[in-house]
């Protein structure tokens, strides 16, 4: 399913580019990284360290240690030559890596089209969620 847009050269000569659409399904203890081509291909597990006994020290007057996030940081750069990217997961934690790149990671944020609640889902619900968003007619590319 990947998409093709259009790129015009500086003599106007239309060219294919293939945009890299990626779904990231997350939650607490992982990030799961598919890419999606004709299907929906699983292409790395990040694994979040354990953080129960961590503590959060305060960090001048930027809020706690815990703004800077290995796990999230990982993550994007999973995420670093997708064009494209959907957000899902079961818990809080998918809003709360958005809201991180887009506290941290400006290059990634505007490529993140959609984030939404989903439990672990099979291949085939996956890909059906990236033909919603990753579609021309998408939610997100009509302004919804």
């Amino acid at each position: 399913m990947t998409a093709q847009i259009i790129q015009i050269r500086d003599d106007s000569v239309p060219i294919a580019v293939d945009m890299r659409q990626t779904i990231v399904w997350i939650d607490a203890q992982e990030a799961r990284i598919m890419r999606v081509d004709k299907g929906v291909h699983h292409e790395s597990t990040i694994r979040a360290a354990d953080t129960r006994h961590a503590s959060k020290v305060p960090n001048g007057n930027e809020g706690t240690a815990g703004d800077s996030n290995p796990f999230f940081q990982q993550v994007a750069r999973a995420l670093d030559a997708a064009d494209e990217i959907l957000v899902v997961g079961p818990c809080a934690t998918k809003e709360e890596f958005v809201k991180y790149m887009h506290k941290n990671d400006h290059a990634i944020d505007p490529r993140i089209l959609g984030v939404e609640t989903v439990a672990q889902l099979d291949d085939e619900a996956l890909a059906g969620f990236a033909k919603l968003y990753f579609t021309v007619g998408g939610p997100r590319r009509n302004g919804n």
